[in-house]
């Protein structure tokens, strides 16, 4: 049924016959290309099953962002160490790196075009690389060529990008002024770099619902990619989407595994930014059942499904975007 001319409409309708074939479907490929390991990452300063996190994330905008998008508001940044000065970042890493952090994620607001202010920290990523072992990963944000080469040179190991398949939600969400262009001139920049690059979809970003994901997975085939994340819409307070729900799991789960046969190459994570409580412990379970290679704050549920399917777990305390450091 589902195929590369598939709908969006046709994955929000999907029955229970349906999505039960297109899980197995999804699976089988996970297995025959990527093997049968699953990776639990355990990012940030979390404690999942006595692990702890050992790649923190740092904002070096401290809470402020220009964009002001309608899904975040800054919550984001509140909730992480700041480091407003080139100086800042670097002994923030240095004491990471002492306390046997494996990395960073380096990410912060943005301006009105969707920039960070790269250029001021390029010395102080320099540095870091030369002083320490730390992985250091960026949420790039929207980047020109000669940034994104500039990332590359100073040691930057891998960028995040978040990948909007559709004009109004870049506009009307994220406050992108040129839509999905910059968001292509972004990923394109980074390929013309050679920076490893990892894109982040988030499903329901329109409000709750499903509008450019299909577009946004699309635009993925013209990239050398190796893996891509998917997250879920999570309304946070004092923002426009406090009120709604995220996405039926139907459709969240027909997405995950139609993704998996369009792109069967890449390796797929279901990173650590979903709904929390039922929702959460039903789509991950799910996820492990569409072939999911990599799982981060994995939640009880699917832990027992990957024993009972005989995955071989591999806990890694890092980002998910990260196959190894």
């Amino acid at each position: 049924m589902f195929s590369s001319t598939s709908t969006l409409e046709q994955l929000q309708s999907v029955t229970a016959d349906d999505l039960e074939d297109l899980l197995e479907r999804a699976w089988q490929v996970s297995r025959e290309l990527h093997g049968s390991t699953l990776a639990v990452h355990v990012p940030g300063m979390f404690v999942v099953n006595g692990r702890r996190g050992k790649y923190p994330a740092v904002s070096i905008t401290g809470d402020r962002c220009r964009l002001d998008c309608a899904h975040c508001k800054g919550h984001l940044l509140r909730t992480m160490p700041h480091t407003l000065a080139p100086e800042e970042l670097v002994r923030y890493g240095m004491k990471a790196w002492e306390r046997g952090d494996q990395g960073i994620l380096v990410t912060g607001g943005c301006d009105y075009s969707g920039r960070l202010p790269w250029n001021a920290f390029m010395s102080s990523i320099a540095s870091l690389k030369s002083k320490t072992g730390l992985v250091i990963t960026i949420h790039a944000g929207q980047l020109s060529l000669e940034t994104a080469v500039a990332l590359k040179e100073a040691g930057v190991d891998q960028a995040l990008v978040d990948v909007i398949g559709d004009d109004v939600t870049a506009e009307e969400v994220y406050h992108l002024p040129h839509g999905t262009a910059s968001i292509r001139q972004t990923m394109d920049a980074l390929a013309q770099a050679g920076l490893d690059t990892v894109p982040h979809i988030l499903v329901g970003l329109y409000y709750g619902r499903l509008r450019g994901e299909l577009n946004a997975f699309s635009m993925l085939k013209d990239y050398p990619l190796r893996k891509y994340s998917i997250v879920v819409i999570m309304p946070f307070k004092g923002t426009p989407m406090a009120g709604i729900r995220p996405p039926r799991l139907e459709e969240v789960v027909a997405l995950m595994a139609w993704a998996r046969l369009e792109l069967p190459h890449l390796r797929a994570s279901l990173g650590c930014a979903r709904p929390r409580g039922r929702y959460r412990r039903a789509l991950d379970l799910l996820a492990v059942k569409a072939g999911i290679n990599a799982l981060a704050i994995p939640s009880d549920p699917a832990l027992q499904e990957a024993d009972h399917r005989r995955l071989e777990v591999v806990f890694r305390e890092t980002c998910c975007s990260l196959d190894t450091v």
